[in-house]
């Protein structure tokens, strides 16, 4: 019977509901024929009756009552899982997002992030993974990762994305009174401080210098970005960062922002995910908040999403 259509589960519990094959063959909009050519051959194959006549109608065998059943049930089961699908309920739901992130994910997404989860779904957390972005589409298609956010240049276009907002590149140094302004010389002649957690964005900013003829001089390649406010601070050297890190590393060390003497690209951030999680109602769901975090401030005029295309 595993290898037969299952079709012949809806015939047991309409037959066994309305107690006749007439009114069976109404529920199921079929013919009277052919529902009792349909329960002779599940006669012939169980090697019961099933159903037999009982007064006006018809009645169960043991054996037609324990196939109802069954077939009652499994019917509960393929409308529940399958036919319904599972439905996501935020304040109710226990569940871990596994979230792929750069520095900037990390000290700008995710805090903004965790307010919102505590406010809707207090237990939905999230699990930070830390990734390169070169590894992004692989971790996204083997789901390590259900959700990346960050800067990540080029992707493949097997991959969902949505900006989230767009931050202008800036400049930090040392704090100290009666600076000149940063002209494109002496931006290039000053050493700089540059995190190995921004490499795109400092790849991004050699590309616009090379354009102009000059090249990046690099005094220090730094493993940990938030090192690099305190090294600044007590050094010469300037770094480059995007405006918002530029912001909190203002209260972490002495330093100033300036505005870049040459015209840089916005870093557009995104959350990226993959295709076989785009239609699932709690990832849907989890995106949402996650965009609705950042859409009033303007990201709403250029946050479509669909496939990558960068």
């Amino acid at each position: 019977m595993a290898q037969q259509d299952l079709n012949f589960l809806y015939l047991v519990d309409a037959l066994y509901r309305e107690g006749s094959v007439s009114r069976a063959a109404r529920r199921l909009d079929l013919t009277q024929p052919a529902v009792s050519h349909a329960l002779n051959r599940l006669r012939a194959k169980f090697g019961d009756q099933l159903f037999v006549r009982a007064g006006p109608g018809m009645a169960p065998t043991p054996m037609g009552e324990r196939v109802a059943q069954g077939a009652r049930r499994a019917l509960a089961l393929i409308q529940s899982d399958i036919l319904d699908g599972p439905g996501f309920e935020p304040r109710q739901a226990e569940r871990t997002f596994a979230v792929g992130m750069t520095d900037m994910g990390g000290t700008v997404i995710m805090p903004k992030v965790m307010q919102a989860l505590q406010r809707q779904a207090a237990g939905v957390r999230i699990k930070p993974v830390a990734l390169r972005p070169a590894d992004v589409g692989a971790m996204l298609e083997s789901g390590a990762v259900d959700v990346a956010w960050g800067y990540f240049g080029h992707l493949s276009g097997g991959l969902y994305q949505q900006t989230l907002f767009r931050r202008a590149l800036t400049g930090i140094r040392r704090k100290q009174q009666g600076r000149r302004p940063m002209t494109l010389q002496r931006f290039v002649d000053t050493p700089q401080v540059v995190a190995n957690a921004t490499a795109l964005t400092n790849e991004l900013l050699r590309q616009k210098l090379k354009e102009r003829g000059h090249t990046l001089r690099i005094a220090l390649e730094c493993p940990y970005i938030l090192a690099v406010p305190a090294i600044v601070a007590g050094t010469d050297y300037i770094a480059t960062v995007p405006d918002q890190l530029a912001k909190l590393f203002l209260r972490l060390a002495e330093i100033e922002m300036f505005r870049l003497p040459l015209a840089v690209p916005d870093v557009t951030v995104k959350q990226h995910w993959h295709a076989r999680l785009n239609d699932d109602p709690a990832h849907r769901w989890f995106r949402s908040l996650v965009f609705g975090c950042f859409a009033r401030r303007g990201a709403a005029a250029s946050a479509g999403s669909g496939r990558a295309q960068e």
